[in-house]
């Protein structure tokens, strides 16, 4: 956690009412929530992904708290307990510090634990039109700060779970696979295989039960009293095949072997990027040669379209299929704002997450989405940004002993008055003042100061 000196506050302070400006423009109220809350707000978001990342501790009245890790869960409650989740569209704005716990094994790169976040949430607008929104007005407020013009890498959680359908894994296994496609992205598919093994998702040939039996036997037996022996009867699956499907679901195991091939699919995947055009048609392609759903590749192109209504220029847009983030509560596109297309360092992004309002306590799945901008990095990156606005030298003051200390102040006050900055007392080292005026105890000034 670091301090901020004046120049740095006074740049936050000027970059943050550019792009709060912009927001504003496309109809966005700013909010505020409070710094903690509640623990379970940010575990129920993120499914557990924040736990080992939060400043949490029991507070004196016995509630679990939490110093909020981020924005997105606090401004959908307040939208809920407020009602206006539940009445129509709602569009914020936030500005303020989060707080996460990092080290080096989190892999984000982060090295402060406090840091601001600026951005916004949309709510009540299904894709792809809100996303578009979204999208253009994230480039927008970058544009405002210096004019810079930046990258976005566009990817869709719900085009990489349409595609998984096909596999016919289980909901947990399907969700492990999304949480690790970054992982997948990086070259790390051997270590998300083990990984997934160490959590039970594959058992390979085992099918024992909690009581100690046989699925399988248990299955055959429970069939052939209902129905009969398996035979002709059992469609394109063969007996052996329909038992074992059968006990890996009584186990709780997902079968290895598509298992294994959603996760070469995903390497396949993964390596695809480029522009709208080239991407969709790589997608389909592989898409087709392994008998998978070509059209959820609508899904991302429709919301390339809904940016470029917006605005946005399609050479600025760059598809990457590895973009899933990782987090469970996103449904649909997901989106890293870069500084160039080969640039490591995120200057934000976000995604949509339309479950995210049931999850949190209303009776609905409300469509909603938002972004958040890494601030202190965008700030540290611009190239045009004044540090010094709104930090006016001031006047030093200086009495000329101690029996003029009052006619001093006085002096400084009328100063004030008049708007312009006045201390009173002697020289500060490292300060830079706009004058110096020497004062008497009478209230004359000696020759050379100011009248």
């Amino acid at each position: 956690m670091n301090d901020a000196s004046t120049s740095q506050l006074n740049a936050a302070r000027n970059a943050a009412e550019r792009c709060t400006s912009v927001l504003a423009l496309r109809g966005y109220a700013q909010i505020d929530t409070p710094l903690l809350e509640e623990t379970e707000l940010f575990l129920r978001k993120s499914g557990g992904e924040l736990s080992s990342r939060l400043y949490d501790f029991v507070e004196p009245g016995g509630f679990r708290t939490s110093l909020r890790p981020e924005f997105t869960a606090p401004v959908i409650r307040y939208a809920i307990q407020t009602g206006e989740a539940a009445s129509g569209i709602c569009r914020y704005q936030y500005f303020g510090p989060v707080f996460r716990y990092a080290t080096p094994e989190h892999g984000d790169g982060r090295k402060t634990r406090q840091f601001n976040q600026l951005g916004a949430e949309l709510i009540g607008v299904s894709a792809p039109r809100g996303d578009g929104e979204v999208i253009a007005m994230a480039m927008e407020g970058l544009q405002a700060l210096d004019g810079r013009r930046v990258t976005v890498a566009l990817g869709h959680v719900g085009l990489l779970r349409r595609l998984l359908r096909k596999f016919q894994l289980s909901e947990r296994a399907n969700q492990f696979l999304l949480n690790n496609v970054q992982r997948i992205d990086s070259g790390e598919a051997d270590s998300v295989r083990t990984k997934a093994q160490q959590l039970g998702l594959l058992v390979p040939g085992d099918t024992t039960v909690a009581d100690g039996t046989d699925a399988r036997q248990n299955i055959e037996a429970v069939l052939e009293r209902s129905l009969g022996p398996l035979g002709q009867n059992a469609g394109s699956r063969t007996r052996k095949e329909i038992i074992a499907r059968l006990a890996r679901k009584q186990t709780h195991a997902d079968d290895p072997a598509q298992f294994e091939s959603a996760l070469s699919m995903l390497q396949e995947l993964v390596t695809i990027s480029g522009d709208v055009e080239t991407a969709m048609s790589d997608g389909r392609k592989l898409a087709a040669s392994g008998g998978l759903d070509e059209q959820c590749f609508s899904l991302l192109e429709q919301v390339a379209e809904s940016a470029s209504d917006e605005g946005v220029d399609t050479s600025q847009v760059t598809v990457r299929f590895g973009l899933a983030r990782g987090v469970a509560y996103y449904t649909g596109m997901v989106f890293d704002l870069l500084q160039s297309p080969d640039a490591t360092e995120t200057l934000g992004g976000g995604g949509r997450y339309d479950g995210l309002t049931r999850a949190l306590g209303l009776d609905a799945d409300v469509p909603a989405l938002g972004f958040a901008y890494n601030f202190d990095a965008v700030v540290a990156s611009s190239a045009d940004m004044p540090a010094d606005t709104g930090n006016v030298a001031p006047v030093l003051v200086r009495p000329t002993d101690d029996s003029a200390w009052s006619a001093a102040i006085d002096v400084a006050a009328k100063l004030r008055e008049q708007g312009q900055a006045a201390v009173v007392g002697a020289e500060a080292a490292g300060i830079s003042y706009s004058k110096i005026v020497t004062v008497k105890a009478d209230g004359s000034r000696l020759e050379g100061g100011s009248k």
